[in-house]
């Protein structure tokens, strides 16, 4: 039997260098579960893992999809056991790291049953965003749903926009449609965290990093010319870079911007992993490297064993 482990907390807190390590411990390959790391042609974009990491170990689901692509939660859960399964024929152990965590959980949990996306109806209520703003339609959520309207951020309109469709469509809220998929992937959940400034202190300086980084803006470049999906459009930076580009910024707006969105994206991203009692939490401070976070893991992992065999 190979274990699965997972890898998660907030952008920026050092996933990526203590998986490397964490891998080596655990013999196994990585997964990513990242909305954003899927997509060729945003590397430096994205952060992914550098060649060098990439050489010293296998990583999945990380630049393999063109950017005109979409990409959702289901097709992520079909190429995630997918390639969770070949590791188990192979006898690996599968270390799946990121920091999406719907990804996680629709693995972990299965899918919501909730109807397909409606276009028009979408359409129209981001149009009522747009002229609104969230916090209305949010006052709406919590009308009709207000299960889900306490589990989104009011200022998430993309979920706050597919709970209301959901609502529309169906008639029913969205969070009755919750927590009825098959618990397919028993996974042990590993969150890294630190300090709260020092979190952000280190978004501030990768964001700094990435806008006088000139492969960031080539990439940036090249994305303009292409008929990007809604999902890869919304990587993190790029209408920032774009306006820089352009004139419409100053690199330290444009700079100030970016950081704000990502501290915020962080942010949301640590409520939703502590709202999850089942992630055991290593704390990292600035002292460690990435193998002294990796052996704390290891040890809080301790002799726990996942089925591989629980992937259908």
């Amino acid at each position: 039997m190979e274990r699965i482990v997972a890898l998660v907390g907030p952008t920026a807190v050092g996933k990526t260098d203590v998986s490397i390590e964490l891998a080596r411990g655990l013999n196994a390959e990585i997964v990513a579960c990242d909305s954003m790391q899927v997509y060729r042609r945003m590397r430096r974009l994205t952060t992914q893992p550098t060649d060098d990491q990439r050489a010293a170990v296998r990583h999945h689901l990380i630049d393999c999809l063109e950017p005109t692509e979409p990409f959702d939660v289901a097709r992520y859960r079909r190429a995630a056991r997918e390639a969770i399964r070949d590791m188990g024929q192979r006898s690996k152990a599968a270390l799946i790291v990121g920091g999406t965590g719907l990804y996680l959980k629709a693995l972990q949990r299965g899918l919501c049953e909730a109807p397909a996306e409606q276009p028009a109806v979408r359409e129209r209520l981001l149009a009522a965003i747009r002229e609104q703003g969230t916090a209305v339609s949010h006052d709406r959520l919590r009308r009709v749903d207000p299960v889900a309207a306490a589990k989104i951020h009011p200022n998430d309109s993309r979920r706050i926009v597919r709970a209301l469709e959901v609502f529309e469509v169906s008639g029913r809220p969205l969070s009755s449609f919750w927590d009825h998929g098959e618990d397919s992937v028993r996974i042990d959940t590993i969150g890294l965290m630190r300090d709260r400034a020092e979190l952000y202190e280190r978004i501030n300086r990768r964001v700094e990093r990435m806008i006088r980084d000139e492969a960031v803006l080539d990439e940036a470049r090249a994305l303009s010319a292409l008929p990007m999906s809604r999902t890869a459009s919304q990587v993190h930076g790029l209408r920032f870079v774009r306006a820089y580009l352009s004139g419409e910024l100053s690199c330290e707006d444009a700079i100030g911007q970016w950081q704000r969105q990502v501290r915020r994206y962080a942010r949301r991203q640590m409520t939703w992993f502590r709202a999850d009692g089942r992630i055991r939490w290593v704390g990292v401070s600035p002292a460690q490297s990435a193998r002294d976070v990796a052996e704390r893991v290891l040890a809080a992992l301790g002799d726990a064993r996942v089925a591989l065999s629980v992937v259908g």
